[in-house]
């Protein structure tokens, strides 16, 4: 096939993707935000009306805990649709809508980051398990930061490794740190993502000149700018220096807990400090304490937590591996993903596709394409992972950063049996006439 043909099947699995992410949401009941949806929503609602973040919804006072990123395009979609003023129902419905379209992007990049990687064959063939796994469907869907934050990370990679190959390298480098800053700005966790950016745009020689530092230094450089005014508002609003969220003290509090370690069912999982008795002090008050104060105190006990039992560490992340792959029971899955409005039935469905896709990406890392493939690929989804097991990870959403990457290595496993099925239907087709000519009796001499 031609790279136009492999650009126009690409581009109809996107569109296709979209209908059935459109249809997942049609065909599911109707939900109303909780928990951090809630919060998206009315941020988004004070956004499309005044266009700054609610000064009521966090207990009445200023509020950096939600990164700015996500609920700012959703308070776009509610002003450009008109429905900041509609029923809870329908804004959220507009929500998952909006989700959809992210998550038809997002098969898109993994396929163009598949092509960039391997051509055409591999990119149709990861774009269309992507359009079909279906925890991308589900969390892509659920009115949540993950599919947004996942969209440009992604996006930030395609932009570093074109750099590796274009004539025009310093403005693929800028643009891979303005979408590592954007990225930073939906999750902060994507901050992880400037050390593979940074090394896929370090590729001149000598490898300590100026000419080769200039562009990760100017990525770098490029993505602390993206941040800086949301960083610049927090200091305005919070009086004091919150580089973009106050959610790190809530993190290692909810987890490194006697509560937590105690838990028969889910050891170390996390829990909002409302349910931990070490903090019931902080707990009552706070709607009294400012906020970037209370994450402050709740991270130095933590802190303390931590030094007085530094094995907790590696529980911790023993047992959010095992909640990261699913192996935590069927009855988990179904209450993780219930906290983002995702139906059992749909949960459940996502649990074995994850486990299938996990297979098929075991086998693919063993293949040729996967070797030849750059190191600082691998390297994200390594980086993702190890900044959420260590702290808090709820399935199917906080493991969306590293999916594409799972469906990357499926592809690959893919790919290579569609390619051994042809070489062994080459080699049919070329044996068939040796051996008819063996069979056919030599004429007879006169």
């Amino acid at each position: 096939m031609s790279s136009r043909a492999w650009w126009a099947a690409g581009l109809l699995i996107v569109v296709l993707s979209l209908g059935l992410r459109v249809a997942y949401v049609e065909a599911t009941p109707r939900a109303q935000p909780i928990h951090d949806a809630f919060d998206y929503d009315g941020h988004a609602r004070s956004i499309a009306a005044t266009g700054a973040f609610s000064p009521t919804l966090a207990h009445r006072r200023p509020s950096a805990f939600r990164p700015p990123g996500y609920p700012y395009l959703l308070g776009a979609v509610y002003r450009l649709t008109d429905v900041r003023e509609a029923a809870v129902e329908r804004r959220f419905h507009v929500g998952q809508l909006l989700g959809a379209v992210i998550g038809a992007l997002t098969v898109g990049m993994i396929g163009l980051l598949a092509a960039q990687l391997w051509g055409g064959l591999v990119a149709v063939v990861a774009a269309a398990l992507a359009a079909v796994y279906v925890p991308l469907v589900t969390v892509g869907t659920a009115v949540m930061s993950e599919g947004l934050s996942t969209l440009v990370s992604l996006a930030a990679l395609a932009a570093a490794l074109q750099h590796r190959r274009s004539g025009h390298r310093w403005r693929w480098a800028l643009l891979a740190g303005l979408l590592a800053g954007l990225a930073v700005l939906t999750r902060p966790n994507a901050a992880v993502l400037l050390l593979p950016l940074g090394l896929a745009v370090w590729t001149g020689r000598p490898r300590l000149s100026r000419s080769a530092l200039g562009p990760p230094a100017a990525l770098v450089a490029v993505a602390v700018l993206a941040v800086a005014p949301w960083t610049i508002r927090n200091a305005v609003v919070l009086d004091t220096f919150v580089p973009v969220t106050t959610q790190l003290g809530s993190a290692m509090a909810g987890t490194y807990n006697d509560d937590s370690r105690r838990d028969g069912d889910n050891p170390w999982s996390w829990r909002s400090i409302d349910h931990v008795a070490a903090y019931e002090d902080l707990a009552a008050r706070v709607s009294k304490i400012p906020e970037a104060e209370l994450e402050r105190r709740v991270r130095e006990r933590a802190i303390d937590y931590i030094r007085d039992r530094p094995v907790s560490v590696a529980e911790v992340g023993f047992w959010n591996t095992i909640r990261m792959f699913e192996l935590a029971g069927l009855q988990r899955a179904r209450e993780t993903s219930a906290t983002i409005s995702i139906p059992g039935g749909p949960a459940i469905a996502g649990v074995f596709c994850f486990w299938l896709f996990a297979l098929l990406a075991v086998a693919g890392a063993f293949t040729a394409r996967a070797r030849a493939a750059p190191l600082l690929v691998w390297l994200v989804p390594v980086l993702f992972a190890a900044s959420v097991v260590f702290l808090t990870l709820e399935t199917p959403r906080y493991r969306t950063a590293v999916e594409p990457f799972v469906v990357l290595l499926a592809a690959l496993a893919v790919t290579a049996a569609i390619e051994r099925r042809r070489q062994r239907g080459r080699h049919l087709g070329d044996a068939e006439p040796a051996g008819e000519r063996a069979r056919t009796p030599a004429p007879a001499r006169r």
